[in-house]
This record gives structure tokens, sequence and C-alpha cells, in this order.
């Protein structure tokens, strides 16, 4: 669907396509839901208003001819007549893509909006290109369209320089999904249009580490030890490391399908470093063992009805290098008895339970075994097998201080190795929104 507005026409000349550009974007913030109203408030009510008075002006004019001479003199409505402002702002809501987990959405539609409007002016691109790049979702079938619109920008800033957006400070939060049949490769590629050559990840370094929130799949991390290296090497060596801003900015570590392998990362100067600036770890979604275990655990009273044995990988980890830790999430899906176990083999959405303990929890102690609730504490109920096994207070964390919030809507656990839907798009939506629990935004 093209969008044409008036913004690229003169602006006596009125067209049809005037009326077409208003109405695509108030359609499209009206299927948003009544909450968008709720949101922008009288703003676009008002916008709303304007725009019928000039569909209802617009029909008169071509349906009744003989009233023309007449209607002629009637202003009509046209997106080129709003405020600035107002124009702007609702350019950049129709841009934004649709997260919220109470909307169904096709993940490749969620920027189909946006570029649509960035092929309508460079104004439009200007406007529209920061909001969809606020949260980017990548994987191996996007990636190398990513990758070419990098370097484009990098060829950009040569040949075209008003053409040039840079992507880096305007990406807050990316996603990695399924692992990358080729990672982005280091080798220089010869352009004609730039006077250096340029690799892939020295395109995708920058933004990947630029971005406040990093999500990846497990078995991807060595795309980020890549990157972390990358960057680190090519800081000043004439001056102290520890005097220098590092050189990226993730704060909150997302891994999904977490593992029992073993970290390249923190055996290498540069991504202890990384690890070492991260505040916030989380693990989602859960590997479907590990989601299968809990069920089990759960369903045959292996651990109790308040408590939650922690999954393998968690003792893997290396928690002692991440020096700035504030708090670590994980997620496990609501069992509540009785459970239909049936029902959830073959992919029946369950509410997710996301546990948010301490850092200092982790750090410089042995990684506990269990999350215990105070009425199973008082039961004795513990996951370990051998009775023989002397339990010890680092084994087991109280209930009490961990934090617990359940997501509002249910989303995809994986329950089978096979499962084709592990990266389910249930999965971006909890990540990239932040988990609706009671009405609030967590993670």
């Amino acid at each position: 669907m093209g969008f044409i507005f008036p913004a690229i026409l003169s602006v006596n000349q009125i067209t049809v396509c005037d009326l077409n550009g208003t109405m695509i974007l108030a359609w499209t913030v009206i299927a948003r839901g009544s909450h968008t109203l709720t949101r922008l408030g009288p703003l676009l009510w008002n916008f709303f208003c304007y725009c019928s008075r000039g569909v209802k002006r617009r029909l008169l004019q071509t349906s009744v001819p003989y009233h023309s001479a007449i209607m002629e003199t009637t202003p009509r409505a046209s997106f080129n007549d709003l405020p600035a402002e107002i124009a702007a702002i609702i350019i950049k809501y129709a841009a934004e893509p649709t997260f919220t987990q109470d909307e169904d959405y096709e993940p490749t539609n969620l920027y189909s909006t946006a570029r649509e409007l960035c092929l309508v002016s460079r104004t439009f691109r200007h406007l529209a290109l920061p909001i969809m790049l606020h949260t980017v979702l990548l994987d191996f079938d996007n990636m190398p369209a990513f990758l070419h619109a990098l370097r484009m920008q990098n060829e950009y800033a040569q040949t075209y320089p008003a053409l040039r957006f840079e992507y880096t400070s305007h990406v807050r939060n990316i996603w990695i999904g399924e692992c990358l049949h080729e990672c982005p490769s280091d080798a220089p590629v010869d352009s004609s249009f730039t006077s250096e050559p340029v690799s892939d990840l020295d395109l995708i370094a920058p933004v990947l580490l630029g971005a406040s929130s990093l999500a990846i799949d497990f078995s991807c991390l060595y795309l980020v030890t890549s990157c972390i290296e990358l960057a680190w090497t090519r800081m000043d060596k004439s001056t102290d490391r520890e005097s220098l801003p590092l050189p990226w900015n993730t704060k909150t570590l997302t891994l999904s399908r977490m593992s029992c392998n073993s970290w390249e990362m923190a055996t290498l100067a540069s991504g202890s470093a990384f690890l070492a600036s991260i505040t916030h770890f989380i693990a989602l979604p859960p590997e479907e063992n590990d989601a299968l275990l809990h069920t089990i655990f759960r369903t045959r009273r292996g651990v109790g009805s308040q408590s939650y044995a922690m999954p393998p990988w968690m003792s893997y980890v290396p928690w002692d290098s991440f020096g700035k830790l504030e708090r670590a999430s994980l997620v496990f899906p609501r069992v509540q008895l009785r459970f239909d176990m049936c029902n959830y083999i073959i992919g029946a959405k369950l509410h997710a339970e996301l546990l948010t303990l301490p850092g200092s929890m982790l750090k410089g102690r042995r990684v506990p075994a269990e999350i215990q609730g105070s009425k199973d504490t008082e039961e004795n109920y513990f996951s370990l097998p051998d009775d023989n096994v002397v339990v010890s207070d680092e084994d087991v964390v109280s209930l009490n201080d961990v934090h617990v919030a359940v997501s509002d809507h249910p989303v995809h656990f994986c329950a089978m190795t096979t499962c084709v839907s592990c990266l389910h798009p249930d999965w971006q939506k909890v990540w990239a929104s932040g988990l609706q629990a009671e009405g609030r935004w967590v993670l």
C-alpha cells in the first residue's frame, strides 16, 4: 500500500492524494484501538473531526456536481494545512510498531507502516525512522536486509550526505532471535562509493553495542563477543583503558534458550569488562527442557506449590564477572493444580511468572538450588533427590526475597525440543513491551 501526501506536492496542488494520505494516517490510529484515543486525548479527536469534515466536503463535491460552483468556495481539509507539530505527532504515532501483548500482530508487518512513510519524503523519513529504529527485531531472515541498510547509510555519508541517517544513536533495544546461519563477517567489503572497505561486523557492532537493552539467542553469543572484541581493540591504546568510557551502552542483557555451555566471553578482557557493566540479566524465554521440568516438578510434587527449582544452566553463568549486577530475572510457566499436561505439550499458552532476584544472591556465593515459599519451608519440601545431601542455607532462597510478577496475558511455552516455535512471536512482545503484569509493565 503506497502513501502519498501533499508534502511531495506543491502547496497549490490539491488532489485526491491529499485526502487519501490524511485518511490513511487517521485509519492507522483508529485501528490501534480505543485506548490510543485516551493516550493522545483531545489532539487526535480534533484531528478526526477535521478529517471527517474534509471527507464530507470532498464527497459532496464529487457526488453532487451541480453544486460544484457553490462547493468550490468551501475550504477543504488538507493534511498540508495541519500545524507542523500536530502533523509530526501523527506521523510518529502511525510509524510506531505495536508490541502490546493484548493486540495481535504479524511480526513481518511490524514496520510496514513506518517503511511506507519513509518513502513519502525526506521529512517523513526523518520523522518515522527514529520511531522505527527504537526497538529492532532481527533474525537470520532479515539480518541481511538490515546490514544492507547500514551499508547504504555508510555510502550515503560519502556520496549523498543529506540522505544519510545515523542508525546507532536511535536504536535503544535490539533483539536477535534465532541463530544466524551466517554471522556478520569481519572480512572487508570493497565499494565503489567508499574510500575504505568496510566489513559487516564493522557495520553491526556500533548498532548492537549502542543499544541499552540487548537480547540474543545464547547460541549466538559469539556475535556479541566478536563485536565487543572489535570495539575493545579499537580503543586508544596509548591511554589507560580504565580512564576511557566503555565502547558500549548495554545495561540490560537478555539471553534466550540458555544452556549449560561455557562462556567464552568471560575468558577475554573485553568480555569481562562487558559483563561487569551489565546491571540487569534476563533469561527469556526459558529453554524448553527447563520449562518442562518445572511443570513436572510442580505436578508431581517434586517441589512445593510455592517453590521453584533453579535451572541447571544457572551454575554455568560466571556470576562473579557481573560486577554491577543489580538483579536477574527468570521466567517460569505458571503451573496451578490441576494442570493439563497434555494441553501444555501440544502448545497451549500459559501465564508467565517472572522471578527477579537481587544480584547479591548470585555473586560471591554458590548458586541457590531452589527458591522456596514459606509454606513449603514449613513442610520441608526440597527438590534435591539424594536424601544424604546436606542442605545448607546457600542452597535455598526464600521466596520473600524474590519479586514475582504474573503476566496479564498467556504466552507460548515450548514443551518439546523439536518445537519450531521456541522463539514464538509472543516472546518478542514480552521482551519489547516489558511483560504486562497487573496492568503495569515490568522487566
